[in-house]
């Protein structure tokens, strides 16, 4: 294994580890403020796997690359389509939680209360699952068909 393969892997590590952030720290994405933040800096470390696919620094399959680097992009527009769809279905506030307990954001103090501790279970594993199995499974995907 080369130090530019290592590089790559390191690199490739970090961007996943940003996004099981992303998907802990959910209750930042409730204000736009925050979110619109997010994605642009998201977008822009997506950015970066483009070019690394340009240089042809890319140790997968054509276009993987750019799927994980573009997966706390992914991660963050699932995220944040999973509080809207919960908030307009059951027309009430979703809170994550976390051993039991309300989880706060980076920024943002978690305020709910715990009346609704099955809703906000649901919300949590649905919050925590679908984003990891949307990437893996457009990920094996891209591996099947394109590889």
């Amino acid at each position: 294994m080369t130090l530019s393969e290592v590089y790559f892997y390191i690199i490739i590590i970090v961007y996943q580890v940003f996004s099981l952030a992303i998907i802990t720290f959910t209750e930042d994405l409730k204000n736009d403020k925050y979110y619109n933040r997010y994605l642009r800096i998201t977008f822009l470390i997506g950015f970066l796997g483009i070019i690394m696919e340009l240089l042809n620094w890319n140790y997968f399959c054509q276009f993987n690359c750019t799927l994980l680097t573009f997966s706390p992009f992914l991660t963050l527009i699932i995220s944040k389509g999973i509080i809207v769809f919960y908030k307009k279905l059951f027309k009430r506030e979703p809170f994550q939680i976390q051993r039991r307990k309300l989880s706060d954001g980076i920024w943002i103090k978690n305020k709910g209360d715990l009346k609704h501790i099955e809703y906000y279970s649901w919300y949590t594993a649905t919050i925590i699952s679908f984003p990891i199995f949307t990437i893996t499974g457009v990920f094996l995907l891209i591996e099947k068909n394109l590889c």
